[in-house]
């Protein structure tokens, strides 16, 4: 009941509005998800007021896949609220973090069967978490041989075989 999701092509500004300043109804904290709020303009223009106005029970978790970096918007977002940016990995970032993810869970990989266990699961970062789990559950060593036991390749890894 704490929680408010917001598609920002969807919702109009009074939506938006209603839901950063209304109290959260049998909860303590209210939690709103607002996907591409820059799509609506009247957001984008009293973005500064909104923020200003906002409960401290409110805590508000902006996604925008693509956010002009010159706006005003932007600028806002980055100086006065705790804005953080996650990029998708590419495919040597993402191997370096499968390695990485490894070690934590007790386990090894080494790159090179990290990168084929990418080319055998494609790109999804929560996919390839859970794989690894499965694997260093399996043996913490993590082969390229445990790696074809134990998984499947997925369709887009396979579909110019």
């Amino acid at each position: 009941m704490g929680l408010q999701r917001l598609d920002g092509e969807e919702a109009e500004y009074d939506q938006i509005r209603e839901a950063l300043q209304s109290l959260p109804f049998l909860a303590s904290k209210k939690l709103v998800v607002l996907r591409s709020p820059s799509a609506n303009k009247e957001f984008v223009e009293k973005v500064e007021k909104l923020f200003s106005d906002l409960p401290e029970i409110t805590d508000v978790i902006i996604h925008e896949s693509k956010l002009d970096k010159r706006s005003v918007y932007y600028k806002f977002l980055k100086k006065t609220t705790g804005y953080k940016e996650y990029n998708e990995l590419d495919e040597n970032a993402l191997a370096k973090w499968l390695v990485e993810q490894a070690k934590e869970q007790g386990g090894s990989l080494n790159s090179s069967d990290a990168r084929y266990l990418i080319t055998r699961m494609g790109l999804n970062q929560q996919l390839l978490n859970n794989e690894l789990a499965k694997l260093v559950a399996y043996n913490p060593n993590i082969s390229r041989e445990s790696i074809e036991l134990l998984t499947e390749p997925t369709p887009q890894s396979t579909i110019f075989n």
